[in-house]
């Protein structure tokens, strides 16, 4: 089985924080086809946003990741809420994740706080990766990753999009007077 992982894993192009996607979800998920089944069927249910409802094996990093996303999120919420019974359970099982969101709140720009939570969210994978670097999981978390890159790439269109929707505008605006 290791050297399947191995040869899978191996052939899959990096992926760097901020890079446009090199492949889309749905070529990595035909991709899996090349694994066994079951594994195959795991690691196309490690997604971002993560699911409640994904059926995740125990302790796996799509497991892990999720819970480290809800603990994420209730940090978040914590900063603005000052009632924390309805925050996540798994909000503060996370050591120096309220630092480490503390810090990217710094950042003046929106897209400039949630690029700064990905990172976070990055080196959680790339660490949960490298702990088996041929692996099952580590396949996930390059799904994961690939995830998150896909909706960056997202957020950076509906942007552009929007940017040029008002630079359309303001020339007809100006065309009318």
């Amino acid at each position: 089985m290791g050297a399947v992982y191995f040869y899978f894993c191996s052939q899959l192009p990096s992926l760097r924080p901020g890079d446009a996607p090199p492949m889309t979800l749905a070529r990595f998920d035909a991709l899996l086809d090349l694994l066994p089944e079951a594994d195959a069927g795991y690691i196309r249910q490690c997604d971002f946003p993560p699911s409640r409802e994904a059926r995740l094996p125990e302790g796996s990093a799509g497991a892990r990741f999720r819970a480290f996303e809800y603990a994420l999120r209730g940090e978040i919420a914590g900063r603005r809420s000052a009632d924390r019974t309805a925050l996540p359970p798994e909000t503060g099982t996370f050591g120096g994740l309220a630092e480490a969101v503390n810090a990217a709140a710094g950042a003046g720009d929106p897209l400039e706080r949630e690029r700064r939570l990905d990172v976070i969210r990055w080196r959680m994978l790339d660490d949960m990766a490298a702990a088996e670097p041929f692996s099952r999981e580590a396949a996930a978390c390059y799904r994961l990753q690939l995830a998150l890159l896909v909706r960056v790439d997202r957020l950076r269109e509906a942007a552009g999009r929007s940017g040029f929707r008002a630079a359309i505008d303001a020339v007809d605006s100006r065309s009318l007077e």
